[in-house]
C-alpha cells in the first residue's frame, strides 16, 4: 500500500460560540483515501483555548484557527 497525501481541507466554516462554551472543529480532507486524514488544530490569534478539537473561547471577538495535517504537508 503507497502513501497518499491530503491535497486540501474544506468544509470548514466560521463557527459562532458563546464565551465560555465548547465549539467543535472539523473539516473534510481530500482525497477520500489519504493515509493519514487526521487534522491538527492551532490558535493564530484571538482569546480561546483548543483542546482535542474543541475550542473554548474566552472573550468575544475574533479567533483565528490554523488547520494542519499531521504530517505536515499541508496548512490552511
Amino acid at each position: 500500500m503507497s502513501f497518499i497525501s491530503v491535497t486540501d481541507i474544506t468544509n470548514f466554516a466560521p463557527t459562532q460560540a458563546m464565551v465560555g462554551q465548547e465549539s467543535t472543529l472539523s473539516g473534510t480532507v481530500a482525497p477520500s483515501n489519504a493515509t493519514n486524514k487526521t487534522i491538527s488544530w492551532s490558535l493564530v490569534s484571538g482569546n480561546a483555548t483548543i483542546i482535542n478539537g474543541k475550542i473554548v473561547p474566552h472573550a468575544s471577538g475574533e479567533i483565528v484557527v490554523r488547520a494542519t495535517i499531521e504530517n505536515g504537508k499541508l496548512q490552511l
